[in-house]
Formats: structure tokens, C-alpha cells, sequence
């Protein structure tokens, strides 16, 4: 019986098959890097990193440090930074931060910024919180004026908090890749995965 040409030419021909098993016989690392053209997937239990595009450049932007001194904070050259945005009134944050501080104890290839946003805490009181959650020797910034971090909606600073705690994530030519929203453990696999994308590109 002569065969249909429409359901010829919807079966694979032999060489797409011998394409295909080609494909999956390469080495997972040549797999990997096929496959490394958009960053790998990050998920807390709530949340899952946001990319932002296109990545806007994040300026230098001056701080204070828990002492009250002016303090520019500056993203690294060459080095991928993660800047975690938390308040005092925070709950999740009370989780958050020494994640945070165990992360920049076990990956010093990163950099770590913890900005808080509290307006009216004084600076005894911002010490006194962080020494009971054992937090002592994250970079930690202050923002009371707003210069870095603004509300959702508003435009007068390069990041946006819709809630807390946010993490972004900055590359090492200073772009802002994107966020992570809640609480965040880098140390996790799937984080790390995400952190070595960026590290190495």
C-alpha cells in the first residue's frame, strides 16, 4: 500500500533520530552548558527568584553603617552581591538574617549587604536586635532616608520592596539580575546553582 505523503513527512526522518540520541549521549557537562543560556531555577517555600529585564546598573549609593557613619554602598568589581533588605519589624527577617550571616560566613566569593530600612530605630536598639539573633559580622547598612530601597510603585530608588524580607541579587558587572522575596536559604542546592550561573559569568 502506498503511503500517505503528510504522515511521510510527520515522521522523523532517521538522521533527527540519530540527532536526538546524539543530543542525549553528550557528557552532562557539555549538556549543562547547552542548556546554561538562562539561569537555573531558585525556589524557597514560598517564593522563586524573579529575573529583571532588561537588568538595570545599580549605582553607587551612600548608607550609613550601624555607627551612624556616611558608608557608599558598592557593589563589588567582578564580584556577584546579594543585597538583603530587612526592618527590625520584620518577622521573617528574625529567619532571614542569620541565614544570611551563615551564607556570608561559608561563601566569601560573594559579597552581602544587609540594608536595613527602619526610619526611627536608633542605632542601640538596631545592635541589641542583631546580637540576640546572633548576627555579628554581616555588612549591614542603614537606609533611613530611602536612597536605595523604595516602596513598590514609587520611583525615587533603583530597588523596590513589596514586603519583607528581599534579597536581589547583583551580577559582577553591577547589574541587578533580580529578587527573591521571604525568606531564603543560599545555601541551598538550587541557590547555589543559581549563585555559580552568575559567578562564572
Amino acid at each position: 500500500m502506498v503511503e500517505d505523503a503528510t504522515a511521510a513527512r510527520a515522521r522523523p526522518s532517521r538522521r533527527a533520530v540519530l540527532a536526538g540520541i546524539s543530543l542525549s549521549a553528550l557528557p552532562l557537562g557539555a549538556a549543562h552548558a547547552q542548556a546554561a543560556a538562562s539561569p537555573p531555577v531558585f525556589r524557597s517555600e514560598r517564593w522563586q527568584f524573579t529575573l529583571l529585564e532588561p537588568a538595570s546598573l545599580l549605582p553607587t549609593v551612600m548608607l550609613a553603617d550601624l555607627k551612624g557613619r556616611p558608608a557608599p554602598l558598592v557593589p563589588p568589581a567582578g564580584k556577584v552581591m546579594l543585597i538583603n533588605i530587612w526592618a527590625s519589624w520584620c518577622a521573617a527577617c528574625q529567619i532571614d538574617l542569620p541565614l544570611l550571616a551563615r551564607f556570608h560566613a561559608a561563601r566569601p566569593d560573594v559579597a552581602v549587604a544587609a540594608v536595613c530600612t527602619d526610619r526611627v530605630v536608633a542605632r542601640q536598639s538596631l545592635e541589641q536586635y542583631l546580637l540576640k539573633l546572633d548576627v555579628r559580622s554581616l555588612p549591614v547598612f542603614r537606609d533611613q532616608a530611602g536612597t536605595l530601597v523604595s516602596e513598590a510603585g514609587e520611583a525615587s530608588a533603583p530597588l523596590r520592596v513589596m514586603g519583607m524580607p528581599v534579597t536581589y541579587l547583583i551580577t559582577p558587572s553591577a547589574k541587578i539580575a533580580g529578587y527573591i522575596q521571604g525568606v531564603a536559604d543560599w545555601l541551598t542546592p538550587d541557590a547555589q546553582r543559581l549563585l555559580d550561573y552568575y559567578v562564572a559569568a
